[in-house]
């Protein structure tokens, strides 16, 4: 053996023994790649000295940097996942926007695209593409038959409602209005508030029903899974609270008709309608008050101390982190606890044995059941689903810096930090379906979730 056969010999020793090295010590790729080129190297130089005919030489070592190369690729990187993507648009498109799904469309203000191919099905301004003013035309709601928005025509406020065909797109019926956003939807009433006041339209017609110059409290309107921008559907009553008044009471309104209630409803830490339950914080204490008549139907034990900012659920039962929270040596734990809201009784829920929770990120879930990431003692990271055993595992992820609800449909998207075989660090993401299911991972940094819809980087996939 020549001095260039020595050479090459170790040449591979050093790059083998780089590699290992590399893994063993989380040395990060670059000394790992390094270790790869040096065996290409290496088995370059032994193959120089084994070939007689030299014409074979180089296909011959091209073929072993791509395999050796393409080896210690794959070692780090694995097989690319082939996902599924909308086609990018000229326009640029953002699901995180005033927009939403119905069945098997997604709708904007102006536009209907198809969920599976992201193909526009209709837009308001026909072929070629969007004006400028489409940017100003609001979805306010989603019903089953209609897709309601509202369009500027003058000054900074007013405008027009609109009703439209789902499945054309063709206008209905349009009424003068001011801009607001939409509350809430019970039968055929449609509640839309602004800072100047709450009133409500007819949605067959689109003709007033009624109105309140006290204006519906944003922390305070929160019902069942409903869209992000639109209203709650099927709620009977809205929290009206003029918040430059003095004093934290509000008004509870009927829906239908606009009527009153109960005119001393606590909002300043938020209130939820849940079922036939007005759930709210009165001081300290969380209460329970039926939505028929402003009646107290029950006061959580003074031991519970919630905060009442961070009541989480959309089902019969909800649930709330406590103030007491509990140290674990350097860590601090929050508890949980489950509020049965037809009768106010509480039980404490934790996860299961192996699992442990770092920080609280419930925060004000709309969904049923309410998750939290969780993890476990031995390494891993998962989602426990509160009030339960349940915990959906997450594959390979380290750490996760991210973990946020759609709160109109219950999906949520885990940005989660993976480690590969060398210690360097990935963002990746994950969208959990309603029912449990795991979709992912996708690699980029910034996800978003959208009912069936994950953004990443700019880049939409369909995943339901």
């Amino acid at each position: 053996m020549g001095r260039a056969g020595v050479a090459g010999v170790g040449l591979v020793v050093l790059g083998v023994a780089g590699i290992v090295v590399a893994v063993v010590a989380d040395l990060g790729r670059w000394p790992y790649y390094g270790g790869a080129a040096a065996v290409v190297v290496g088995l370059g130089l032994l193959l120089a000295g084994a070939l007689r005919r030299r014409t074979l030489l180089v296909p011959a070592v091209t073929a072993v940097a791509v395999l050796v190369g393409g080896g210690a690729w794959l070692g780090l990187n694995g097989f690319p996942e082939d996902h599924a993507a909308w086609p990018e648009r000229a326009e640029g498109y953002d699901i995180t926007g005033d927009a939403g799904r119905l069945g098997d469309a997604w709708f904007t203000g102006a536009a209907a695209y198809d969920i599976a191919t992201g193909e526009a099905r209709w837009t308001t301004w026909g072929d070629g593409a969007a004006p400028s003013t489409a940017e100003d035309i609001d979805l306010v709601a989603l019903t089953d038959t209609a897709v309601i928005s509202f369009e500027p025509t003058g000054g900074r406020r007013g405008g027009r409602l609109v009703s439209r065909d789902p499945a054309d797109g063709s206008e209905r019926w349009s009424a003068p209005s001011e801009s607001g956003r939409g509350v809430a939807v019970d039968g055929d009433a449609l509640v839309l508030s602004s800072s100047e006041g709450t009133w409500a339209h007819d949605l067959r017609t689109g003709e007033p029903t009624w109105t309140s110059t006290t204006p519906s409290a944003p922390m305070c309107d929160l019902g069942g899974l409903h869209h992000t921008h639109g209203p709650a559907r099927q709620q009977s009553v809205v929290v009206a609270m003029d918040e430059d008044a003095a004093g934290a009471s509000a008004d509870l309104l009927r829906v239908v008709d606009g009527e009153t209630i109960s005119s001393d409803v606590a909002c300043l830490n938020g209130a939820r309608v849940l079922g036939d339950v007005l759930v709210h914080a009165d001081g300290d204490r969380l209460e329970g008050r039926s939505v028929e008549d402003g009646t107290v139907l029950w006061r959580a034990p003074e031991h519970l101390e919630p905060r009442a900012w961070a009541l989480s659920g959309s089902g019969p039962t909800a649930f709330v982190p406590d103030d007491l929270e509990y140290s674990d040596g350097d860590m601090v734990i929050p508890r949980y606890f489950a509020v049965d809201v037809a009768t106010g009784a509480v039980s404490e829920t934790s996860p299961p044995d192996g699992w442990r929770v770092l920080r609280d990120e419930t925060r004000d879930e709309l969904g049923d059941p309410v998750r939290q990431p969780v993890v476990r003692e031995d390494g891993g990271l998962g989602v426990w689903e509160l009030g339960t055993d349940r915990v959906i595992e997450v594959p390979a992820a380290a750490s996760y810096p991210e973990f946020v609800q759609d709160a109109p449909s219950g999906w949520f998207v885990l940005a989660a930090d993976v480690e590969d075989a060398v210690g360097d660090r990935h963002r990746r993401a994950w969208a959990i379906s309603p029912e449990g299911g795991l979709r992912g991972p996708f690699d980029g940094r910034n996800a978003y979730v959208a009912d069936g819809l994950l953004q990443v980087d700019g880049v939409i996939h369909p995943v339901d």
